[in-house]
């Protein structure tokens, strides 16, 4: 049974799970400017961050480091990522904002241990974002009622595929779709500035290799992940975190879906009561445990929801 309360039980240090939406991804900047970068390259579905995300993510470290600091919270042990490139650019700059803090436990190299569980919500509007003819980017993207009258069509058919048209990468188990550790290893050396890239040791853990939380199914175009399963997927991931780290402080970077359905497990309300989920926001959960396994976990208050107040472009969503 996983409850809430506002007390402290424990004379332990509690556990400390903070979930982070990535920064500004680079492919909405240039759909909004008029743009589509989709065409532009042989990963649609994996954007990068843009410029101004980099610098957010980086801020999003210090921030984290300031808040943990301000409510006397342990200093982060562990950092989870999405295996999206967006996502580990996040944890990469987020790492290098905590060391500037100082705010990494006993001053560790922190790695980024690349986890299934908490990836994009891989739901039909999520693949219609990168896999059909003139996709943007756009969350549900739907052809404009132009193509449809100029292709014989009608409004009603606009949410129809022809399967044929899509993007065949669609058709693919989603992991299938991920990069490896080394060439993400390779991608954050090249985009996250000096300090990244001089890392002797790199950034990437190479040895953590079994997700805690693996997809519930191999989820592709017309196999789609359910609401349900969703918040089931995020329910598995947090329980099995707050169990294998009972009394550290993890960061998970994560989406805008995944990290309100983690507010919505944990707290056990609507999404509404966090809000919309902005660029390089996080939320701040503690939990104690009771007892034994993963049935034991007890969540706190969270001690801090949807902050987004250090982000440098607060009109970025």
């Amino acid at each position: 049974l996983i409850t809430l309360t506002s007390t402290m039980t424990s004379k332990q240090a509690p556990g400390i799970l903070i979930a982070a939406r990535h920064g500004e991804r680079r492919d909405y900047i240039e759909r909004d400017a008029g743009g589509n970068w989709i065409p532009t390259t042989s990963r649609p579905w994996d954007p990068p961050l843009s410029d101004a995300g980099h610098e957010q993510v980086r801020e999003l470290g210090r921030r984290v480091a300031r808040s943990l600091r301000q409510h006397n919270l342990p200093p982060v042990s562990f950092v989870y990522s999405s295996p999206l490139l967006r996502c580990c650019q996040t944890a990469a700059g987020a790492i290098v904002g905590l060391e500037e803090e100082g705010m990494t436990d006993g001053g560790r190299n922190l790695k980024i241990r690349i986890e299934h569980g908490v990836v994009e919500s891989l739901c039909e509007k999520w693949y219609r974002s990168w896999c059909l003819p003139g996709s943007d980017g756009t969350w549900g993207y739907c052809p404009p009622q132009s193509d449809l009258v100029v292709r014989g069509g009608s409004a009603a058919s606009a949410w129809t595929v022809d399967v044929s048209t899509i993007n065949p990468n669609a058709k693919v188990p989603a992991p299938e779709l991920f990069l490896s550790p080394s060439d993400m290893e390779e991608r954050l050396k090249g985009s996250c500035g000096e300090k990244v890239q001089t890392r002797s040791d790199g950034l990437i853990d190479m040895e953590y290799t079994t997700p805690v939380a693996p997809l519930s199914e191999s989820f592709c175009w017309g196999k789609f992940e359910s609401r349900k399963m969703q918040l089931a997927r995020a329910k598995n991931l947090t329980d099995k975190l707050a169990a294998r780290h009972p009394n550290e402080t993890i960061l998970l970077l994560s989406h805008g879906s995944p990290v309100t359905h983690m507010f919505e497990v944990i707290s056990g309300e609507d999404w509404t009561a966090h809000g919309v989920c902005g660029y390089a926001s996080f939320s701040t959960y503690v939990h104690e445990k009771s007892g034994d396994g993963e049935e034991s976990i007890v969540w706190k208050e969270p001690v801090v929801i949807n902050d987004s107040t250090h982000v440098l472009n607060k009109d970025s969503a």
